[in-house]
């Protein structure tokens, strides 16, 4: 089973997410290529923050999904950035910080994706 995300849900996340934010001094949003890339760019005009090239200290670092948790392993052993994902799987190796919502196991498809 496929669930198809709306812009309207990616609008949702981010303002959640800025919220949870808003307490925080943050030195930039960095995302993950290619499913953290958009939400970083949203983010980033969201809180007037820099989008960075590369992760830095203080940062928010943003990925589309923490599914196996492979990709974000790395930034969390790092524990200077806040991590933070749209959908989290219970079976990943990293729970991000924040996320949106928890996939279940259907296959997800964002709205920036080609069907």
């Amino acid at each position: 089973m496929v669930e198809l995300v709306e812009w309207k849900q990616v609008h949702e996340y981010i303002d959640k997410l800025a919220v949870e934010l808003s307490n925080k001094i943050l030195s930039g949003v960095y995302g993950i290529p290619r499913g953290g890339l958009i939400l970083a760019v949203i983010l980033s005009h969201k809180l007037n923050i820099p989008l960075l090239l590369n992760p830095c200290e203080n940062c928010i670092v943003i990925d589309d999904i923490a599914d196996t948790g492979k990709t974000l392993l790395h930034y969390k052993q790092q524990e200077k950035y806040y991590i933070t994902t749209m959908f989290y799987h219970k079976q990943s190796l990293v729970v991000p910080d924040f996320w949106y919502k928890e996939k279940k196991d259907n296959w997800i498809t964002y709205p920036w994706e080609v069907n």
